[in-house]
């Protein structure tokens, strides 16, 4: 489908065509859509139930019953960011009829909580993740030290594995500079590319302030010409205050700050917002994260997605030093004629990064031994 056939084409920007909602950002040819169908996107998940926007406007709709009778897995419903084929009338309960989710391009997916191992899937066809975070006040340590006891700084690697894995750009934001110096900026932004070390040249980041507006033009020129950005992070970093200001509209629900000056969580919801313009595009809004285990299994993209290793673009350092250990399966611990070890050892990599890396394997690794449905 072409933005020709877009229903709302030239109307009120109000109202987002489907160019805008990101249609002509897919690739390959358009599906066919049978007689009395359309094309939409999902902008939230509920419980059996799916808020479903395009050039018309929204609709609620829910997956049909041959679709709930052929799914074998969650990878099989629908997500935010989805494209479906719909009915166009209602059929049951006031709700269209979703009879067919389309190819994703990227799938944002982390291992959900609790103790059975199931993937949580948290947006799709996302082009770029934001992952949000803070900067380091004076007073509150060193920006390293900082950087490895926030949940933003501690987990961030696990962030850019999910971006990497599921064919997504990661872009590191860090929000609420208004509330530090420049230098303090700085040392915040020094110790973050310290942290990533080889993946500190694929990860751009951006400076904003939700607050005086700072680096929003950057921030939504991400969506550019349909493109879907998705904010992820912990709570209380000021993710829902910027898709306010870049929606220009009180679209998330924000709180006021608490007591000790950090941000509130207040979104419980993952949920897709056009915000609008000529060349419009779409922000992802997620509930704050304080825990993002990469999904390691299949995420079931086809062949044609940009999918990446997203370990080794994370690490790349490290699985390029793992090419000279004396065993294929080094665990990079114990094990002799470790060149990983070796590495640490001569001060080429840094202990704190290898660490990391162990950590998140050993959390992705968890997920693969845990049994159930």
């Amino acid at each position: 489908m072409s933005d020709s056939t877009d229903p709302q084409a030239g109307e009120s920007p109000a109202v987002p065509t489907l160019g805008q909602l990101g249609w002509r950002r897919r690739p390959g040819q358009a599906p066919q859509v049978p007689a009395g169908h359309c094309v939409s996107r999902v902008a939230v998940e509920h419980r059996g139930a799916y808020e479903l926007v395009d050039g018309t406007g929204e609709v609620t709709g829910a997956l049909d019953a041959a679709g709930r009778r052929a799914a074998r897995s969650p990878f099989d419903y629908p997500t935010v960011g989805d494209w479906v084929v719909r009915s166009i009338e209602p059929r049951s309960d006031r709700r269209v009829a979703i009879t067919e989710v389309l190819d994703r391009t990227s799938l944002l997916c982390r291992r959900a909580a609790g103790p059975r191992t199931r993937p949580q899937l948290v947006a799709a066809n996302a082009d770029t993740l934001a992952v949000v975070t803070t900067p380091s006040p004076a007073g509150s340590g060193s920006a390293a030290d900082s950087a490895a006891s926030d949940p933003a700084g501690h987990r961030i690697e696990w962030y850019l594995t999910a971006a990497f894995g599921g064919g997504a750009r990661p872009v590191i934001v860090v929000n609420k500079i208004d509330t530090v110096s420049n230098v303090e900026y700085e040392a915040t932004v020094d110790a973050l590319r310290r942290r990533l070390g080889s993946a500190a040249a694929e990860v751009p980041i951006l400076a904003t302030s939700a607050l005086d507006g700072r680096g929003l033009d950057s921030l939504g020129a991400l969506a550019g010409d349909g493109a879907t950005v998705a904010l992820s992070g912990p709570s209380g970093v000021g993710k829902s205050s910027l898709v306010n200001r870049l929606a220009r509209a009180e679209v998330m629900p924000v709180a006021p700050l608490s007591t000790d000056g950090r941000g509130r969580h207040t979104t419980v919801r993952r949920q897709l917002v056009p915000v609008g313009g000529p060349d419009g595009g779409t922000f992802v809004d997620t509930p704050g994260l304080q825990d993002l285990i990469p999904w390691s299994g299949d995420l079931g993209l086809p062949a044609a997605a940009a999918v990446l290793d997203g370990l080794g673009q994370t690490f790349g350092d490290i699985t390029a030093l793992a090419q000279h250990c004396r065993f294929a399966d080094c665990s990079h611990t114990v094990e002799p004629d470790c060149a990983v070890i070796a590495a640490v050892q001569s001060g080429e990599l840094a202990a704190e990064r290898l660490s990391t890396y162990l950590e998140l394997v050993a959390d992705m690794e968890a997920g693969d031994s845990l049994s159930g449905p």
